[in-house]
């Protein structure tokens, strides 16, 4: 993810950072923010000025793997995985060909942790009855989630997940077939995050009675 990103997840990013560190901001709170996954590899730059050597700075969270021992403009950083949303940084100082240094440049990092998502339950329905809500969704990370599932034959998605565990709240269902099996098709949560998805869920769907009529032998 690159530090221009949608002005919506801007948005989130800088709300929740000003909530989860409000009490402890300082002059560097101003920096500007990039969102990242946890587990992933990120590249940052600045403009090369010519004659110009860069020394880099990262946080615990992170580990340079290109670029910080020769000073150049670019460094690649390998981010750590994370349960939580931590606050990371990247910084800089520039120093010119005479010598002279720069101001330190700071860029905020929050680092999401990757979501997991996970599918059970099961149920039996009347064929032409309302759905079901006993299936439902554990899931893992940091809030909301996007998460889209199959029910068999449709994909469905679902935004704006606020709690784990979710229930669905299934269209109704139809038989053929008599067994609907759910699954999972993503998950992602809002700083743009993909995760891992498993399990199924089977909903069994009894078709109506057509008895026939009385036959007088």
């Amino acid at each position: 993810m690159k530090t221009s990103n949608t002005l919506g997840r801007k948005i989130f990013a800088i709300a929740l950072l000003f909530t989860l560190f409000a009490s402890g901001m300082n002059a560097q709170s101003q920096a500007p923010v990039d969102t990242v996954c946890a587990g992933s590899n990120e590249f940052y730059k600045v403009p090369a000025t010519p004659g110009s050597t860069y020394e880099w700075f990262i946080s615990e969270g992170g580990r340079a793997t290109y670029g910080v021992d020769t000073k150049k403009d670019s460094i690649r950083v390998a981010w750590s995985n994370s349960n939580v949303v931590a606050e990371d940084y990247v910084k800089l100082i520039e120093t010119n060909k005479y010598g002279r240094k720069g101001d330190t440049i700071t860029l905020k990092v929050l680092r999401f942790p990757v979501p997991t998502a996970t599918i059970s339950g099961s149920d039996t329905l009347f064929d032409g009855n309302t759905g079901t809500d006993k299936i439902k969704i554990d899931l893992t990370g940091t809030g909301p989630w996007d998460v889209v599932y199959n029910d068999g034959k449709t994909d469905v998605t679902i935004t704006d997940i606020e709690a784990s565990p979710y229930f669905l709240q299934t269209r109704s269902l139809s038989n053929p077939p008599e067994v609907h099996t759910f699954s999972l098709v993503s998950v992602k949560n809002k700083s743009g995050c993909a995760g891992q998805v498993s399990g199924s869920a089977n909903v069994i769907v009894s078709p109506p009675i057509r008895t026939g009529n009385i036959i007088h032998n």
